[in-house]
């Protein structure tokens, strides 16, 4: 009687940095024989699975779910930036194995906005200033109690129609940046918490 195969496991790897990891996280990356991983992420897969074969995840999610099935006797893990419920690839993937007859687990990691705010001690939250937060979309509209929270390929671009309208603060290169932001990838948050 032959043993069912493990579960591919989705994993949260939040923002990447190797001290926001879980515990769970940790565990499945060392018991992998294959890691899937965003391509930003390759390095610390590197690092927490040295045994497993490590594999920069493509557009593709039908090729990745089949890349994650084709290792079916030992453990496989796909490691997404931030969530997993939150990647924008996460539900494609998950439907691509499911489809193929692979079970899965999901284990989350801190949303990548979240994650990198609060390292730079920006509070997203503060009652009763910011009852509702909005992670990834700067378009969902603003107003009193609300918090909006997005990665942006360009802080100053981002940031430059909010000037004299709404309250914003940038996290660039894990520093909080009220004025003058550069022109560089970065967090921006908007609302009366950035104040």
């Amino acid at each position: 009687m032959s043993r069912p195969a493990p579960p591919v496991v989705l994993v949260g790897a939040g923002p990447g940095d190797p001290d926001l990891l879980t515990l769970r996280a940790e565990a499945a990356l060392a018991a992998a024989g294959l890691v899937v991983a965003d391509p930003a992420l390759v390095p610390l897969a590197a690092a927490f699975a040295p045994r497993a074969e490590i594999v920069a995840a493509g557009p593709d999610p039908d090729a990745t779910a089949a890349a994650l099935a084709a290792e079916r006797d030992a453990a496989a893990v796909r490691l997404y930036r931030g969530d997993p419920w939150l990647h924008p690839r996460y539900a494609a993937e998950a439907a691509a194995l499911a489809k193929q007859g692979v079970a899965t687990e999901a284990v989350p990691g801190p949303p990548v906005e979240s994650a990198l705010a609060g390292a730079a001690g920006l509070a997203l939250h503060h009652r009763p200033v910011a009852v509702t937060l909005t992670l990834g979309d700067l378009d969902a509209g603003g107003g009193p109690g609300r918090t909006l929270v997005g990665e942006v390929e360009d802080v100053r671009a981002a940031a430059g129609p909010l000037a004299g309208r709404r309250a914003w603060a940038a996290v660039v290169d894990g520093e909080v940046v009220r004025d003058d932001p550069p022109g560089r990838p970065g967090l921006l948050v908007v609302g009366d918490v950035a104040k």
